[in-house]
């Protein structure tokens, strides 16, 4: 039986058709991820379905009774509710009960009263009858896996993805039947990406989200909708199963396409045969071969061409020596690195951690409280940043570009109008005319990358690139990334695409950056590493208290064998000279990294892999033998 069932719905904005006689269903328990281009009409169609868009016709029915829980890209919040005021807002009996007892409550602790400690105890009692505060403690461990800790802090103090967060814990919190998510990893950290992801798997109702996010994707999708066109398309399966099945669609409509082209080139060669021969021949038949030579089974991908100059790097690049940044707090401290040329640099770390601030100090926007940054003589960034500057948003497409330039320069040298430099971009003639606010948010951030690359930049700096953009523009932004000769460094929470486009990783951790030779799943695969190492694997003071217990095992045992002590004492010696050497690297790294070249830090990452290795197969002789000792 369908939870949800969408009839014909068809939806126009002035002359753009964006879904056109759309028709489908779902099941309880499907998990659908939704994609296809900026502007196609995914964050509508998810509009439509939670009754915050009228639809020009058709219509969307709904299971009796079901509960629908929407996260949109763009909300409002009441900047003087508190975190608790705010995930327990909700047409839910429970949760309005739960609302009223945490208001009762504050209002308590500031003014106590008789008639609110009544209020508070009957309220306590009804939600004790109905077994309510398992849901305050779902609430709580969604918050606080979301990054909250103080439940009374007031809206208005939060930063805006603070606040997308916030919302998306209040949706969460509810358990709807059917949850619709448009962009439900922006803003998140990559360790809470996968606490979502995790969630997300095991959760019991009905998906609908929108994501560029493909490790996401291609984990909890069981269905994937494709919108193209006005219309839209069902793969069953995961992210990686819509792949192989749009390869096998285009290889059938390439055999298809070629079977066409065959007939047509035999057809034309029979209608070629003379004008007298030509008027003796069936009408039908001539209709048809014009049939051929209108259709065709491949359609015209729009694609974005990326092509721009790259100018020379000098010999000096950039060099950050011990610089350190505080607010409120200390974000980090004597971060040192010098770059090198073409290096590929992914970073990495919790929300406000104080990844964007040192992208602005590299970029000399912000100054550090100590330390310097140098650029080099012949260094020339490309900045996209996540927050982008205020705009006019009633100037046209065309007219934001042509601010800054009327030509630009290709990478072939040729110069290009800003009308052609727009339609290479997806931004055909009439789409060049629109106003910016009428643009998507993906469609915004695809008009300010044109902008931040356009001018032949050797150093380009990416801040969490990915939010808003669709899969395809990822992909082509990613391919020319690949062949820019040049330093890059990203600010990124979407894993595939730090695998696909850095070697090399600035780690936020705690007040100090920590670096890592390898790209995010390298990353991923050395922390499993580590934590799956014998849980009884002791530290050094459990180490101690071993070797101190075996020596007075040896004194009491005196039948020991003396090759087993031997190997004990050499053993114990070996390990001794691997604790030193790790130590010596993790200081080499700490004090040499300004000098390190990517090289070198792949050769330190290595031997310490090789160290640990080794380390734990030590480890495990040498309980083995103390255990021999003490039998």
């Amino acid at each position: 039986m369908n939870v949800l069932s969408v009839e014909t719905i068809s939806k126009k904005f002035g002359e753009r058709v964006i879904l056109d006689q759309v028709t489908f269903g779902l099941h309880y328990g499907e998990k659908v991820g939704l994609i296809g281009d900026n502007g196609c009409g995914k964050s509508t169609l998810l509009k439509i379905i939670a009754d915050f868009e009228v639809v020009d016709s058709g219509r969307v029915a709904t299971q009796r009774g079901l509960r629908i829980g929407y996260l949109p890209q763009e909300f409002d919040i009441d900047p003087n509710h508190t975190l608790f005021d705010h995930i327990y807002l909700s047409d839910d009996p429970d949760f309005m009960l739960l609302h009223k007892y945490f208001q009762v409550s504050t209002a308590l602790s500031f003014n106590y009263t008789d008639q609110l400690f009544k209020e508070q105890q009957k309220l306590t009692e009804q939600i004790e009858r109905k077994e309510l505060w398992s849901l305050e403690q779902k609430a709580h461990a969604i918050l606080n896996k979301l990054g909250f800790d103080d439940y009374n802090t007031k809206v208005s103090t939060l930063s805006g993805g603070q606040k997308r967060r916030l919302e998306l814990a209040r949706v969460l919190a509810t358990t709807p039947d059917l949850l619709l998510l448009d962009e439900p990893t922006n803003h998140l950290d990559t360790d809470t990406i996968e606490w979502l992801q995790e969630y997300l798997i095991k959760y019991v109702g009905t998906i609908i989200f929108i994501t560029h996010d493909r490790y996401f994707l291609d984990t909890v999708s069981t269905r994937i909708a494709e919108i193209e066109e006005g219309n839209i398309r069902f793969y069953t399966g995961t992210y990686s199963d819509y792949l192989q099945a749009k390869e096998l669609q285009y290889n059938e409509m390439q055999k298809k396409e070629e079977s066409r082209l065959a007939i047509l080139r035999k057809e034309l060669k029979w209608l070629s045969r003379g004008a007298k021969a030509r008027t003796s021949k069936p009408k039908d038949h001539v209709d048809r071969v014009m049939e051929l030579l209108d259709k065709s089974y491949l359609t015209e991908d729009k694609q974005i061409i990326m092509s721009f100059p790259v100018l020379r790097m000098g010999k000096s690049i950039l060099e950050v020596q011990e610089v350190s940044k505080s607010y409120e707090h200390l974000l980090f401290e004597n971060f040192s690195h010098h770059f090198q040329k073409n290096e590929r640099i992914g970073i990495i770390g919790k929300n406000g951690t104080g990844k964007t601030t040192l992208l602005k100090i590299m970029t000399e926007q912000l100054k550090p409280d100590s330390g310097n940054v140098k650029k080099g003589l012949n260094t020339h960034f490309s900045f996209f940043q996540q927050e982008q500057q205020e705009i006019d948003e009633n100037i046209s497409v065309a007219d934001f570009i042509k601010e800054n330039a009327e030509l630009i320069k290709t990478e072939t040298g040729k110069l290009l109008s800003v009308k052609d430099i727009l339609n290479r971009f997806n931004f055909p003639p009439k789409e060049q005319q629109r106003k910016i606010h009428t643009l998507s948010g993906g469609e915004r951030k695809r008009l300010f990358l044109l902008k931040s690359l356009m001018f032949g930049a050797n150093f380009i700096i990416l801040d969490e690139p990915t939010n808003d953009f669709d899969i395809k523009t990822l992909e082509i932004l990613e391919d020319y990334l690949d062949s820019f000769q040049g330093c890059l460094l990203v600010v990124s929470h979407d894993r595939y695409f730090l695998d696909r486009t850095v070697d090399f990783i600035f780690i936020f951790d705690g007040h100090k950056i920590r670096k890592f030779a390898g790209n995010y799943s390298d990353y991923l695969l050395v922390g499993k590493y580590l934590e799956e190492e014998p849980v009884d694997l002791p530290e050094k003071e459990a180490k101690e208290q071993k070797i101190k217990q075996y020596k007075e095992n040896k004194q009491k045992n005196r039948k020991t064998s003396y090759k087993i002590v031997r190997e004990i004492d050499e053993t114990e010696k070996r390990l001794s000279q691997l604790d030193e050497r790790l130590s010596q690297l993790d200081q080499e790294l700490t004090e040499k990294s300004k000098s390190l070249t990517v090289d070198e830090f792949q050769k330190i990452s290595e031997e310490q892999s090789e160290i640990h290795m080794e380390y734990e197969e030590l480890f495990e002789r040498w309980q083995t033998l103390l255990n021999e000792t003490n039998d």
